[in-house]
């Protein structure tokens, strides 16, 4: 009894919803758009984009970022303006090893020793 009422109120809730949606067309479909353009960009202005990566990806308070910080305090680096550096060297606390292979030879052959210098 309780179910049979509730299905015909909601079906005829639903119904003149519909009829009222079907004779207002334009209404329903600019108001929302624009309602959802104008709270879309009021929100994302308050937003600015992260340009650390390191504070997105570590805690505040990782013992990693506390050791870089030790680290690079007993050991800065060299970064001054007279010095440029290419896109693909960053400054950091590494080194690099060329290798040479004698002319002829394949480099791809010494592998293993590539390996046990790493």
């Amino acid at each position: 009894m309780l179910r049979q009422v509730l299905r015909r109120g909601l079906q005829s809730f639903c119904r003149r919803l519909g009829l009222y949606v079907s004779r207002h067309p334009v209404f329903f479909l600019t108001v929302p758009a624009v309602l959802t353009i104008t709270f879309g960009l009021s929100a994302l202005n308050r937003f600015q984009p992260e340009g650390d990566l390191e504070r997105l990806v570590a805690p505040s308070h990782s013992l990693a970022k506390i050791e870089r910080s030790l680290a690079s305090s007993l050991f800065p680096l060299d970064q001054s303006k007279s010095q440029l550096y290419s896109d693909l060297h960053t400054p950091g606390r590494y080194g690099r090893v060329i290798l040479l292979s004698p002319p002829g030879d394949n480099i791809l052959l010494q592998a293993e020793g590539i390996l046990q210098t790493h």
